[in-house]
């Protein structure tokens, strides 16, 4: 017992010496474990509504164009999407699946263009179209469309030097081939400004109108005035002129609600966009993704 009593004493000792002899920082804070982020949880939807099904389903087919910069475009070589009509589908399926994963993993894309983006939704082989689907009283009649994300106004391009077309007014007596996008606003807006007396070249996409600028086939093409910018800046030799014709905006095109299959998705939509304003990621997207071309900066399609 005496030995036991004794062991436990020096150790005892031995402890207050180690503790003696240990610095003590009363001014330090205890060290904690750094924080760990913590994924976003996935939305909460009710079972009836589409965006539901679109998030059980695990995929979202988006219709946009592989050829329209800076809205939307694919690289040949790699595969990659990039644009504001691109990056407008990620944040989408962020509202649809959460923060948790790559929203580039959730979307399958649909190449599709002005003239096929319509029936890619009547057709059932796209979900949604990201691809400037106007919000005009004839595209409505045929699909739903969200509230606009942009807004913009068609305008001429033409060869620097040519002197004979600096508004819309002078392509309409049909002396002069205007090129544009089969099935745009811009080919709307067109025969609407010359009274359908404007002698039209269609294509499928600016590409092709620059093209055919370039070799004298059309005199000048008609698009959006950021499209415009975009070709003018890979062709030094083109300039837009004239006012804006036709004011559009863009939204996001479903599929009508037929019989309870879309339910719940417009407002969805609605809600979704206007987030992203007043959040100021729209505003982020259209730095990264418009300034560049444009040299302005907005904080919302207004």
């Amino acid at each position: 017992m005496e030995m036991r009593r004794r062991g436990a004493g020096t150790i005892a000792l031995l402890v207050a010496a180690l503790l003696s002899c240990t610095p003590t920082d009363t001014t330090r804070p205890t060290p904690s474990a750094a924080p760990t982020a913590s994924p976003s949880t996935r939305p909460r939807f009710e079972l009836a509504t589409y965006q539901y099904a679109l998030q059980a389903r695990g995929k979202v087919r988006v219709g946009t164009q592989e050829d329209n910069p800076p809205f939307s475009e694919k690289d040949p070589s790699t595969g990659a999407w990039s644009g504001f009509e691109v990056d407008l589908a990620r944040e989408l399926m962020r509202a649809i699946y959460g923060g948790r994963d790559d929203p580039a993993s959730r979307i399958e894309w649909v190449p599709v263009n002005a003239a096929t983006r319509i029936t890619a939704l009547t057709g059932g082989s796209a979900d949604v179209v990201i691809q400037a689907v106007p919000l005009s009283d004839d595209v409505k009649a045929q699909i739903d469309v969200g509230a606009a994300y942009f807004r913009t106004g068609a305008r001429l391009l033409v060869r620097k030097g040519n002197d004979q077309i600096s508004e819309v007014r002078d392509v309409a007596d049909g002396s002069k081939t205007v090129c544009t996008q089969r099935g745009s606003a811009a080919e709307t807006d067109l025969r609407a400004a010359t009274s359908n007396g404007a002698k039209i070249l269609l294509v499928d996409s600016y590409a092709a109108c620059l093209e055919a600028l370039r070799i004298g086939a059309a005199e000048a093409i008609a698009a959006n005035e950021v499209v415009l910018a975009m070709l003018a800046k890979r062709d030094a030799g083109t300039a837009i002129v004239g006012a804006a014709f036709g004011d559009r905006r863009y939204g996001i095109g479903v599929k009508k609600n037929v019989s309870g299959d879309r339910q719940g998705f417009m407002p969805f939509l609605d809600d979704f966009v206007s987030r992203l304003i007043s959040s100021g990621t729209w505003a982020t997207l259209y730095e990264k993704d418009i300034t560049p071309i444009t040299g302005d900066r907005k904080l919302s399609p207004e």
